[in-house]
């Protein structure tokens, strides 16, 4: 399932991540693959509403991940507790780390309002 690929590549390249901004990136990946190929690259089932989007299986998939929740603040976020085999394509790497770079500095309301603004999002 690729979606556990990389949700485990994100988690691992960035050191731990909140499921909004885990949401809100793959959603990104998939606006691009949508941009350029006319499809998304994962099977996510996006609903959206007037504050952004959300996935009913995110959560489930996360589940299925050895991953542990860190409590921080302002929120906390998830981390991997072990090393987990990640079979992604060099090309699909490549696009999440370019997004990565593209989103890095973005506040919570900015990186929500990239997915929001994006001229595909009602094929999402």
């Amino acid at each position: 399932m690729i979606e556990k690929d990389i949700i485990a590549y994100l988690l691992k390249e960035c050191g731990g991540l909140h499921p909004f901004h885990l949401s809100r990136i793959i959603a990104l990946l998939d606006l691009e693959y949508i941009k350029e190929r006319g499809e998304k690259l994962t099977t996510l089932d996006y609903q959206k509403n007037e504050y952004g989007i959300y996935s009913e299986r995110l959560p489930k998939i996360i589940e299925e991940l050895p991953v542990e929740k860190v409590k921080a603040q302002p929120y906390g976020y998830l981390v991997l507790k072990e090393d987990v085999e990640i079979n992604l394509q060099e090309e699909v790497i490549e696009r999440i780390n370019s997004i990565l770079d593209d989103v890095c500095e973005l506040s919570d309301a900015e990186l929500n309002m990239k997915v929001l603004n994006s001229p595909y999002l009602d094929k999402l």
